[in-house]
């Protein structure tokens, strides 16, 4: 009898071990698949939106019918780019919401080889500049007809596009305030600091920040208005740390050169900066911020789970904890593969 027993105890288990690892198999399979779907869906998109910038761009006199039509439009405008941003930045998630977030982050503008230098003499006399760009790495499609979005620290609450800064807009135009840090006319690159910028981003024109550009010339908040959304902090980590493993890996890197040119070996305050950069960007908690999404939101603790982002030719690795976020390991990635850019062209 006691045979009997032990020999059905060890057939269910090993009939339950079995049936484990079948679930396990058949859920890696489903959480393929859904990637693979993903990524099509956006490349799908990416090319769709191509085809759509190709046929609004088309010379005069051809069809324009897709999307918004400028043919009835007697202001409307095609621009052309001065330049390309090179930033650390190769995917949109890790990169900062307002590059202000970020004051160590290192970037550089490089202008166009049809674009003299001399546009650009004395632009090293202002601290800081204004981008006007494209904001190229959109997966929404150009023919959206959406009037109102939820803004990642709404809550919840939908507000109108044009009332955020959402990069979903009737013109996919973006402007942005950065740091200049140096003007090199022989290689025509305007360095910069405090980016928010993904790698590859076009570049339509820059405007020097002036005293006017703030309300009163000064900081007043009787002038400046704000909803109180966006006051909200509550997603904020209050503490980012390296382990020792990380730090070593990311010295590492830095040695290798993987983060030039922005973070280069050649500098010796690369390591600093770059891992001040990081921990600049994880206290700003890079994950999603949708409502709906229950697991990997902003502000929520992810237990045992890990989670990764892009920074120049590294991936950083980090989990969450109510003490905030610990980046644990630092690993080289495939700069090449498509999968690992936004719409951006090769970093060399």
């Amino acid at each position: 009898v006691i045979c009997g027993v032990v020999a059905t105890w060890v057939t269910l288990r090993i009939s339950n071990k079995r049936h484990d690892e079948e679930m396990e198999s058949e859920s890696k399979e489903w959480e393929r698949r859904r990637q693979e779907e993903r990524k099509g869906r956006i490349r799908a998109e990416q090319k769709l939106r191509s085809l759509l910038n190709e046929k609004k761009h088309a010379p005069l006199g051809e069809s324009n019918d897709v999307g918004n039509s400028n043919s009835a439009d007697p202001y409307a405008m095609r621009l052309s780019t001065i330049g390309t941003i090179v930033s650390p930045y190769t995917k949109r998630m890790g990169t900062p919401r307002q590059g202000a977030l970020v004051p160590n982050s290192r970037g550089f503008v490089q202008f166009n080889s049809s674009l003299s230098p001399e546009a650009v003499d004395g632009i090293a006399e202002y601290s800081h500049l204004w981008v006007i760009f494209q904001f190229h790495a959109n997966t929404s499609l150009a023919t959206s007809k959406k009037t109102k979005i939820r803004p990642p620290r709404g809550g919840g609450r939908k507000v109108g596009m044009l009332a955020t800064r959402s990069p979903h807009r009737p013109n996919a135009l973006g402007l942005s305030l950065v740091t200049i840090d140096r003007w090199e006319p022989s290689t025509r690159r305007l360095y910069i600091k405090a980016l928010d910028l993904v790698h590859g981003t076009p570049v339509y024109d820059v405007k020097p920040y002036v005293h006017w550009d703030i309300p009163g010339n000064v900081y007043d908040t009787t002038l400046l208005k704000l909803p109180d959304w966006v006051e909200n902090k509550e997603d904020v980590l209050p503490n980012v740390e390296f382990t020792d493993v990380a730090e070593a890996s990311l010295l590492k890197f830095v040695e290798q050169n993987r983060l030039a040119p922005l973070y280069s070996s050649k500098d010796k305050t690369s390591l600093q900066a770059a891992k001040q950069t990081l921990l600049e960007i994880l206290a700003q908690d890079p994950r999603t911020s949708h409502k709906g999404v229950s697991k990997n939101r902003r502000g929520s603790v992810s237990g045992s789970e890990t989670y990764r982002i892009l920074f120049c030719k590294v991936e950083i690795e980090f989990s969450v904890s109510e003490q905030g976020a610990t980046v644990i390991a630092v690993h080289p990635y495939n700069a090449d593969s498509p999968d690992n850019l936004d719409n951006a062209p090769k970093q060399s």
